[in-house]
């Protein structure tokens, strides 16, 4: 697979590309691509035939990114084209920049100019655009060694370096230097992570110093810069606009970001800042690679990448050119690939080394290039190879990828999650106010609590029948149903008994409670629930309620003036009525008496009629003849205790 055809083909519109994991799978190291570093210092005072490469960066510069720089443990650097190939097996030839080893190189961005981090306590500047060094000027400011380097983003003329002595230094190699005097930095940072326990102590020895190193720098923008310690755990942001040597009292710094697991080993070895300025990677000690966002600035991780060994500070990481892939080295003789947008476990296992790899570099142009330098003494060029395997892949080829699995969690889990609350609060808040489990026993039979949930999550059948996670001690919320199980008793009011109250009862509930035995009718009493309108007309039971008109008897109109003119008016028109219907052959019938009101809900209306009126009311088609062979019915009018009946 070609990269370069293929990101052709994308800008073209004619292929898409999302990754290429398939080509990491296919990286090999051939055997006439390892070569045997740099050429050792012969008049070092403690020769080593074979020192390691401490260092190695791919140049920026356009039109040379295939340049590489490696830098030894004897102080000398070294150039490599990587898109030809030199002598396999062989040592490069170097230039004696510094008589101590050289932990760290940076690339000046846009120029053949390039800065090294030695352990003389310098940091120097060289040209190398004719293909021999030239030194251009030394910076010599910290007391102890210098650590690591780095240039501000697309700009040439300004990088910070920070040392062992816990100090970071700004410097402006536009700055004018008179004759005969050192170069001064333009801004330092003293103490910017020196422990107070360290700083209250007098005498402090070598050993117990390292902990403020500065063993990581990167910049986020032109003004601001992140550094990370050997042993504080903490990274720190810090604005350069600020002037941090006028004060007395520690540098204060713009943000800080703690670590976040649980080992003693919290230094960090490296930090990257992804291509957009968005994202934080930081390498830790305790072989855990951190993500920090540092948009906002989150104190804690958003993601963790883990399954390499980071046993020393000389372990470095480093991003592919576009931030979807980050490499490292590994104690374990290995080198990782993981994908940024994947934490976890790795992609791909670089193998073939024999001893630790510290440093990894990836080319940013040509196909897909990564160098990787070991304490064996050797440093190889990853490659991708054939898609298959071929019969003489064994001997061609010295390393191979290899897809990562099996590999188990971490042991600190460090990542920052959604807000929660502690394990011990959490445990107090799943059970009820009901349990019969007390406050006392949260702290004694905490670590048992504990042990139960992490190592068996499911609950056993016992469990499930006692209620419980921890073979039926405690009872859970969850707990399974009981036929006979009773509901624990509620307070009781000492005023009022608090049960159902029946607020209307039958009258023969009355009735029967009235001729019960008086000891029977003193328990009702006492059992009788007490009700505040027991005194109170019950309309419902009489009957007498306004929506129940339709049912409920007449009132009495025995002195009802009304009544009487009726009644008046009756007598005198009843003999008249019977002699005519007496006269016609016509047989009254009266109708029988209603014993209560009509059910409906509408007013009676009254009915005036009179004899005339109930004789000429037959219609015109009626003959007189037939008016009165007919039996007409003529309703009688009765009164009953001064009421009329109809």
């Amino acid at each position: 697979m070609n990269i370069i055809d293929s990101l052709t083909r994308r800008t073209s519109g004619f292929e898409s590309i999302r990754d290429y994991d398939i080509a990491l799978y296919r990286l090999k190291s051939p055997r006439d691509n390892i070569y045997h570093g740099i050429t050792p210092n012969t008049e070092a005072p403690d020769f080593n035939p074979e020192p390691p490469v401490f260092a190695c960066k791919f140049s920026t510069t356009k039109n040379y990114g295939h340049i590489l720089a490696l830098a030894n443990e004897d102080g000398k650097i070294a150039l490599q084209d990587t898109s030809k190939k030199g002598l396999p097996n062989q040592a490069l030839d170097g230039y004696q920049a510094h008589c101590n080893a050289i932990f760290d190189v940076a690339w000046m961005p846009g120029k053949l100019q390039l800065v090294t981090a030695s352990g003389d306590q310098t940091a120097r500047l060289w040209d190398v655009s004719n293909s021999d060094f030239t030194e251009i000027g030394v910076f010599g400011s910290h007391d102890r060694s210098v650590k690591t380097v780095v240039f501000r983003p697309e700009d040439t003329a300004v990088f910070a370096t920070g040392a062992r002595d816990g100090a970071i230094m700004v410097w402006d190699i536009r700055a004018t230097v008179p004759p005969n005097s050192e170069r001064k930095p333009d801004l330092c940072i003293i103490n910017g992570h020196v422990s107070k326990s360290n700083k209250r102590r007098r005498g402090v020895s070598d050993a117990q110093s390292r902990t403020q190193s500065i063993t990581g720098l990167t910049f986020q923008d032109q003004m601001t810069l992140i550094s990370g310690a050997a042993g504080d755990g903490l990274i720190k942001v810090w604005d350069l606009r600020k002037n941090y040597s006028v004060h007395k009292k520690d540098p204060l710094p713009k943000y800080t970001m703690d670590y976040s697991g649980g080992s003693t080993k919290n230094g960090f070895t490296s930090l990257i800042v992804c291509p957009v300025g968005t994202t934080l990677y930081a390498s830790c000690m305790d072989n855990i690679i951190y993500a920090y966002n540092i948009s906002s600035y989150n104190k804690k991780p958003f993601a963790q990448y883990y399954g390499h060994e980071n046993s020393t500070f000389y372990v470095k990481t480093c991003l592919s050119s576009d931030g979807r892939y980050l490499a490292s080295g590994s104690s374990d003789e290995n080198a990782y690939i993981w994908k940024t947008n994947k934490p976890g476990l790795p992609l791909v296992r670089l193998t073939g080394h024999t001893k630790e790899v510290t440093c990894v570099a990836w080319c940013s142009v040509g196909e897909i290039k990564i160098v990787t330098c070991s304490d064996d003494s050797t440093h190889r060029i990853w490659k991708i190879g054939p898609e298959h395997k071929t019969d003489n892949d064994q001997v061609e080829n010295a390393g191979r990828a290899e897809e990562v699995t099996g590999i188990p969690l971490p042991r600190q889990s460090s990542i920052e999650t959604t807000p929660t609350i502690s394990r011990r609060r959490r445990i107090t808040d799943e059970h009820t106010p009901g349990s019969d489990r007390t406050p006392g026993d949260y702290n004694s039979d905490y670590n048992s609590e504990i042990e139960s949930l992490d190592t068996e999550r499911k609950r056993t059948h016992h469990q499930m029948i006692t209620g419980s996670w921890t073979d039926g001690k405690y009872k859970s919320t969850l707990s399974p149903i009981q036929e006979n199980w009773e509901p624990p008793a509620k307070r009781k009011f000492h005023t009022v008994n608090r049960r159902a109250r029946r607020l209307f009862s039958p009258s023969t509930s009355r009735e029967q409670s009235n001729q019960q035995s008086p000891d029977a009718a003193d328990n009702n009493k006492r059992q009788t629930p007490f009700s505040p309108t027991h005194n109170l007309p019950n309309y419902v039971e009489d009957g007498t309620a306004p929506h129940l008109i339709q049912v409920s008897p007449q009132k009495s109109k025995k002195n009802n003036w009304l009544t009487i003119i009726q009644k008046e008016r009756f007598e005198s028109k009843k003999l008249t009525d019977s002699e005519t219907c007496v006269a016609a052959g016509s047989r009254m019938t009266t109708p029988a008496k209603r014993n209560s009101r009509s059910k409906s809900a509408e007013p009676r209306k009254t009915e005036k009629t009179s004899s005339l009126y109930r004789f000429f009311h037959p219609s015109s088609r009626d003959s007189d003849k037939n008016l009165f062979s007919k039996n007409i019915e003529v309703p009688s009018q009765s009164v009953e205790n001064g009421n009329t009946v109809r």
